[in-house]
């Protein structure tokens, strides 16, 4: 096997500490455009990550399709623009008491992408110790 996992990512991936308090809204527009909040564990110009209780849980099945409403971090809403998402991964083991979700972003448009890589910004320059390569 030539290269590793992190070698096929097209975008770089922020992880969040649980107590970062990262926060998406998620919409389901083909259900009444029911919502839910879900703490963000990753994220990037290409996904996100999250993870919800199994009792606030509503089955996803892969190639579902959501919106991402809202980002916010603590009482600071950083983001409030619709952002499409294909359900690409579903963690959903017995032995533990969340549900953990992987999605992919459906074409974003430059202005979302430029607002997420502000949003990434910071901890992209942390984490490389530096200031930001061309993947922010």
């Amino acid at each position: 096997m030539t290269g590793g996992f992190h070698e096929k990512r097209k975008e770089v991936r922020v992880y969040f500490a649980p107590g970062e308090n990262i926060c998406g809204v998620f919409v389901f527009p083909d259900f009444g455009r029911f919502s839910f909040s879900a703490l963000v564990l990753d994220l990037s110009l290409g996904g996100v990550q999250f993870t919800v209780k199994r009792e606030e849980w509503n089955s996803l099945e892969l190639g579902s399709q959501l919106v991402l409403a809202r980002l916010s971090k603590g009482e600071e809403v950083f983001c409030d623009r619709a952002m499409p998402l294909t359900v690409r991964w579903v963690l959903d083991h017995p032995m533990v008491s969340n549900v953990s979700v992987g999605c992919e972003f459906d074409g974003l448009e430059e202005d979302d992408r430029m607002m997420l890589q502000s949003f990434l910004a910071p901890k992209l320059t942390a984490s490389q110790g530096g200031p930001c390569r061309s993947v922010c």
